[in-house]
């Protein structure tokens, strides 16, 4: 790489960083993502939340690394206006080379310690910020729209129940007033079912 490739890749890689960093901070500060971290959930949630919340505080190590490096390159680029050879073979290294390496970084089984270069990372972090974003979003569509639907189908049905034992149908005199009392009982067990484990209703 000569000067001005050198120039253009940190540009580059800095603008990347700056979007990372405001996508994270954008999903840190999610309301879907609150929501998840404060409910008793169960099902397919709990197990694609408790994946989506490592991956989102790998990300954050990730992303420690990733501007550790490019502060490091820039360091290097800063030293003067016209960089030595030695300075642009250093930065050639650093900008293009597998020259970040993040302890754990594989899966279960796999290395210790994987070594990415700055592209590689980006595309790490971008597959795995979508990964956990799309848990978040799809909870948050949930809870957003289902329980106050629920709510208004049991306040009708309060409203039925009200209106039928003033004729006398009531639970245990008469089969219709035993179906509410059913029904009344489905939908709570719904809410209940909503609210611990939103994406089993993601479609």
């Amino acid at each position: 790489m000569d000067r001005d490739d050198v120039d253009r890749a940190l540009a580059r890689l800095g603008a990347e960083h700056e979007a990372v960093e405001t996508s994270l901070l954008a999903l840190q500060d999610h309301a879907g993502r609150r929501l998840l971290e404060g409910a008793a959930l169960s099902g397919v949630t709990k197990e694609r939340w408790a994946a989506a919340d490592a991956a989102v505080t790998r990300l954050w190590t990730y992303f420690d690394a990733y501007s550790g490096a490019l502060a490091a390159a820039r360091e290097i680029r800063e030293r003067r206006r016209w960089p030595s050879r030695e300075d642009l073979a250093e930065l050639t290294e650093r900008l293009r080379g597998p020259g970040v390496t993040i302890a754990g970084a594989g899966v279960e089984g796999a290395a210790l310690a994987e070594r990415f270069s700055l592209a590689e990372l980006v595309a790490r972090m971008n597959e795995l910020y979508a990964a956990s974003l799309d848990v978040v979003v799809a909870a948050d569509a949930v809870w957003s729209a289902l329980p106050a639907r629920i709510d208004l189908l049991a306040a009708e049905l309060h409203r039925t129940r009200a209106l039928a034992r003033s004729v006398g149908v009531r639970p245990g005199e008469h089969p219709s007033g035993d179906d509410l009392e059913e029904i009344t009982a489905e939908l709570a067990q719904l809410r209940e079912a909503v609210i611990a484990d939103p994406l089993a209703f993601w479609v």
